[in-house]
């Protein structure tokens, strides 16, 4: 809590995810899910199975925290520190109900305004109309009730882009509130059987996910334990000596050797010391003689390698074991870090990521060709279009465009923000009578297309 309020005073904008075990589930198999959960200010555990299991591969988790009783709570803070809080969702008139009973519980809470979209898929929503009003009211913190994982990808799709400071996806909390859905009661959250009470109040859109969540938990653990039974042996790799650790300093990647961190506080200052020491290089960390990472030690190199993102760089884990490499495979980030065995590897990742990080464009004979950059994000959009969005408009108005085709050979992941660009982009060449293809795309930027349900409309003509 003292953290959130923290940064609402900061007036950074913040994105807080409560992920519990179906969040988890649906992360597994939705790269955009995961990156939002790696990407997140702040991750809360909103299940008893995420807690309980914590400690088998990490720190114990104190407790778990719902969005569900957060909200209130927040409200209740809010009201003491002259906050100001907006409900964005629900079905029409309960996130209104919802400030109006937060309100007279608090006299003091300012409620700076609620809005009920009407019901769309996440990219056919009006999403400049709900940013509008969202722009007008400036409040300090915005509950999103639009269901998971859609409002979690709404604030991703954002986040980077408004004045608000917190932000945070809901779900029914605002439903619980107003009596529209009934919770629990309390001896059953206490004995941990609220997921008992949810699939009885509503067994045919419950009992599968719960059946999934099961499977997946089942799933899982198996692979772990698997992986925890594997002998820890070295992989074939090239030592590095000092000739090559000063020749690749000279090309920008600064190189770190793992050490074992043993508490929060040292992570934190592994973390911190490595944005400090490293400011705008590729990071290759020597992981060569570290048999295995708990949830502390991956968090910290996540952490790390969003940093090196935010920079326009990368984390490089160096020599990974087969055991390790096992962990990532497992976990789904494989795709997330770049690994390498050799220094001629390292060096084709840093040449390949200032080749193709920012896309680009190509004119030949009527035909304009887009290389989309290796991600396509909220982040890393607007960048990107201002530069296509130029040429595409001389094109135009020169009257010698005839066919665009995007070139995603080197796309590694897209969000619900490149997917709208995409959509926008094939509409607009629709109107112009301009044929659009995307071509080479990879497995997983496609896996993105299909959960979105835009594959068939932007990959068949």
């Amino acid at each position: 809590m003292d953290w959130i309020i923290a940064r609402v005073k900061s007036g950074r904008p913040a994105n807080i995810a409560t992920a519990n075990l179906d969040f988890v589930t649906r992360a597994w198999s939705d790269p955009e899910l995961q990156r939002i959960l790696i990407d997140a200010d702040l991750v809360l555990a909103d299940g008893f199975p995420i807690v309980k299991l914590a400690p088998f591969f990490g720190p114990a988790l104190k407790d778990r925290v719902t969005g569900s009783d957060l909200t209130p709570m927040l409200a209740e803070r809010a009201a003491k520190e002259g906050m100001s809080i907006y409900g964005l969702g629900s079905a029409e008139g309960v996130a209104e109900k919802a400030m109006e009973i937060l309100k007279a519980r608090h006299p003091d809470l300012k409620i700076a305004g609620t809005y009920s979209p009407p019901y769309a898929p996440l990219l056919e929503m009006d999403h400049r109309n709900v940013l509008k009003k969202l722009e007008a009211a400036r409040p300090d913190i915005l509950f999103v009730a639009l269901g998971a994982p859609k409002q979690e990808k709404f604030i991703s799709m954002h986040v980077r882009g408004w004045n608000i400071p917190v932000a945070m996806g809901v779900g029914a909390s605002l439903d619980f509130i107003t009596g529209e859905q009934k919770r629990a009661p309390q001896w059953m959250r206490n004995q941990h059987l609220e997921w008992l009470w949810r699939i009885c109040c509503n067994p045919r859109r419950l009992f599968v996910r719960y059946c999934a969540n099961v499977r997946f938990l089942l799933c899982a653990s198996r692979q772990m334990f698997l992986i925890n039974r594997m002998a820890d042996k070295p992989r074939p790799f090239q030592m590095l000596d000092e000739n090559d650790l000063f020749a690749l300093e000279d090309q920008g990647i600064a190189v770190e050797r793992f050490l074992r961190l043993g508490s929060e506080t040292a992570a934190r200052e592994w973390v911190q010391r490595i944005a400090d020491t490293a400011m705008g290089m590729n990071v290759l960390v020597d992981l060569h003689a570290v048999p295995w990472l708990d949830s502390l030690e991956l968090g910290a190199l996540l952490e790390t390698n969003k940093i090196c993102r935010s920079w326009g760089k990368r984390l490089i884990l160096y020599a990974p074991r087969p055991k390790l490499l096992r962990l990532l495979e497992t976990c789904r980030l494989t795709d997330y870090f770049d690994t390498a065995t050799r220094r001629d590897e390292v060096e084709a990742i840093a040449n390949n990521l200032t080749e193709h990080l920012a896309g680009g464009t190509l004119y030949t004979e009527g035909a304009l060709t887009l290389e989309l950059p290796m991600e396509l994000t909220s982040a890393t959009l607007p960048y990107f279009e201002k530069e296509a969005g130029f040429i595409h408009h001389e094109l135009r108005a020169q009257g010698i465009l005839k066919t665009v085709e995007v070139d995603a050979s080197r796309l590694d992941f897209i969000d619900s923000s490149g997917l709208g660009y995409l959509i926008s982009l094939k509409k607009t060449t629709q109107d112009e009578g301009v044929s659009m293809s995307i071509a080479n795309l990879p497995p997983k930027p496609r896996r993105t297309f299909e959960i979105a349900r835009v594959d068939k409309m932007l990959l068949h003509a």
